[in-house]
């Protein structure tokens, strides 16, 4: 029997998910072509809209949080300005040019910690909850 993930497992996934969002808002267009424009939307909403996160207590920093929040305010400004935006639209209005350097300085932040594990649970990317309870 498998068992099921700890809470802060599932925060340190989100946390890699969403770094791995930011790679896509970070390639401009490029990223809007590979996801297509509503993948280049609801990838981000989907992971970035939690309660954790809004709250502050989920495994991304304050720092983090902040910029990600920033990300999304972006995005949300970017739908209301047209909300049927084609991929054409959406890269002609440049959108993604406005977003994708904040997406760079997230992902650059983000990665000054590190990736969290996908299996154990961590304090901080590769220091285990295990050890740092143990020291």
């Amino acid at each position: 029997m498998i068992d099921e993930p700890s809470e802060r497992l599932i925060e340190q996934r989100i946390r890699n998910r969403i770094y791995e969002i930011l790679e896509i808002l970070a390639d401009c267009d490029a990223g809007v072509d590979l996801v297509g424009i509503k993948g280049y939307f609801n990838l981000f909403e989907d992971f970035v809209h939690r309660p954790s996160i809004e709250a502050g207590t989920s495994a991304l920093s304050r720092d983090e949080r902040a910029i990600v929040l920033e990300i999304a305010e972006f995005l949300e400004a970017a739908s209301e300005t047209n909300p049927d935006f084609t991929k054409a639209e959406f890269i002609d209005s440049d959108w993604p040019g406005k977003i994708a350097p904040t997406a760079r300085e997230a992902r650059a932040l983000f990665l000054r910690r590190g990736l969290f594990s996908e299996k154990i649970e961590e304090i901080e990317p590769g220091r285990p909850t295990a050890i740092a309870a143990g020291q």
